[in-house]
C-alpha cells in the first residue's frame, strides 16, 4: 500500500473502497489517455460493487444501485436488523427527481432513546443503502408509542 505522503495515495484509497464519485474525479484528474485506465479496470470492482451495469472503471454507477432498491427490500432489512414489530416503507420516488423513501419503524430497541439516537440506529441499519437514496424520511416509535398513536 502507498504511504500517506505518496502521490499514489489516492490509488490505494480507491482500491480500499473510495467512493465512485471520488474515483471518477481522481481518474479524470490523473488520466491523460484511456489506456491508463486499464490497470485499474483489471484489478476488479472498486468499493466491492457487485455485478450488473459496469462503468469503464469496473464500478456500478450509483444510479444503478438506487434503481435496484425497493420498498420491500428496505422493509425486510429494517424489520430483521432492528427486530421491529412493525415497519412501513413508502417509495416516494414518483413524486421526486431521484430515489426516495418514507419509513415508519416500530421497535423495542428505541425504548429510552431520544429521537436522534433512534434515527442513528435506522441510518446504521441502512448504511450501505443510504448513499444511493436521494431523500429519506423516517418516523421511529416504540411499541407503546405506536399503540397510543393507533388509538387516536
Amino acid at each position: 500500500m502507498a504511504s500517506a505522503k505518496s502521490p499514489d495515495r489516492w490509488k490505494a484509497r480507491l482500491l480500499e473502497g473510495g467512493s465512485t464519485a471520488l474515483t471518477y474525479a481522481l481518474l479524470r484528474a490523473e488520466v491523460s489517455f484511456p489506456a491508463e485506465v486499464a490497470p485499474v479496470r483489471l484489478q476488479g470492482s472498486v468499493a466491492g460493487v457487485g455485478a450488473g451495469v459496469v462503468s469503464p472503471l469496473g464500478c456500478r454507477p450509483s444510479w444503478t444501485t438506487a434503481m435496484e432498491l425497493s420498498a420491500e427490500y428496505l422493509r425486510e432489512k429494517l424489520q430483521r436488523d432492528l427486530e421491529a414489530e412493525h415497519v412501513e416503507v413508502e417509495d416516494t420516488t414518483l413524486n421526486r427527481c431521484a430515489c426516495s423513501f418514507r419509513v415508519l419503524v416500530v421497535s423495542a430497541k428505541f425504548e429510552g432513546k431520544p429521537l436522534l439516537q433512534r434515527h442513528r440506529l435506522v441510518n446504521a441499519c441502512l448504511a450501505e443503502e443510504l448513499p444511493h437514496i436521494h431523500a429519506f424520511e423516517q418516523k421511529t416509535l416504540t411499541p407503546e408509542q405506536w399503540a397510543r398513536e393507533r388509538q387516536k
